[in-house]
């Protein structure tokens, strides 16, 4: 209901007279929701500014799958190839993506570890949001039969001629499926699996590098770079950063 002019001012010498406190606590009893709902609008707003100006560019977005590396040695997957390019790492970085576990045939008590890190890999590749991954056999026989990775010769006779001699002692063999039956297989409609394959160089073993070796690593560790990377330059500096 609107108010008279008569009860407008009554209520302005009524706010008058108080005291502060009361002051406050009248304006805090009428003008709650709009208050509550501008502070929240001011806490939003803050944070995205904060995020926009602390937000790091993304050089490049590594992946360890069923690989795992001290906190030293992540540094310098990371931090390290940041300083190589000449960026300020202040507002550069290489994201990296740890703690991933895939496998065909996990133990059951990582089979739901194992489908979460997959999905999360299939959602960051479809994003091209994963450019360089760093791989164990297993997970390396994984990616290559899916097509996921670059055929590395032909990438750095193409893009880096003058990095291939230097790549060639380090680059591995596999197979990629080219087509298969395995729906058929998974519907009961054929009795085995049966599959057309070509082999591919798409991985450099590098588990005998600097950083890689200072790390003590053990067994091989593979690096590839995914078919639909975005980033291709960096992808290439970056393993020309690896082999030192």
């Amino acid at each position: 209901m609107r108010l008279t002019p008569q009860e407008i001012a009554d209520r302005k010498a009524a706010f008058r007279r108080m005291s502060l406190p009361e002051r406050a606590e009248y304006i805090f009893a009428y003008f709650k929701l709009p208050l509550v709902l501008l502070l929240i609008a001011l806490i939003a707003a803050g944070t995205v500014i904060f995020h926009a100006i602390t937000r790091k560019n993304e050089l490049l977005y590594l992946s360890l799958i069923n690989v795992a590396v001290s906190e030293e040695a992540e540094g310098l997957l990371t931090e390290g190839f940041v300083g190589a390019w000449g960026a300020d790492p202040r507002k550069n970085e290489v994201y990296a993506y740890t703690g991933l576990y895939i496998s065909d045939h996990p133990p059951e008590e990582y089979h739901e570890y194992s489908y979460a890190s997959r999905l999360k890999m299939l959602a960051a590749m479809n994003a091209k949001e994963v450019d360089v991954v760093l791989l164990n056999r297993e997970s390396y026989d994984l990616f290559s039969r899916s097509g996921y990775l670059l055929d590395l010769r032909e990438l750095l006779g193409e893009s880096a001629p003058d990095l291939l001699a230097q790549a060639s002692p380090f680059f591995t063999e596999n197979d990629v499926v080219l087509e298969d039956n395995a729906i058929e297989l998974e519907l009961g409609t054929a009795d085995a699996y049966e599959a057309v394959t070509a082999s591919s160089v798409n991985a450099l073993e590098v588990s005998g590098t600097p950083i890689f070796a200072a790390a003590g690593f053990r067994e091989p560790v593979y690096l590839g770079v995914i078919a639909n990377s975005p980033r291709l330059p960096e992808a290439l500096a970056y393993i020309r950063y690896i082999l030192g």
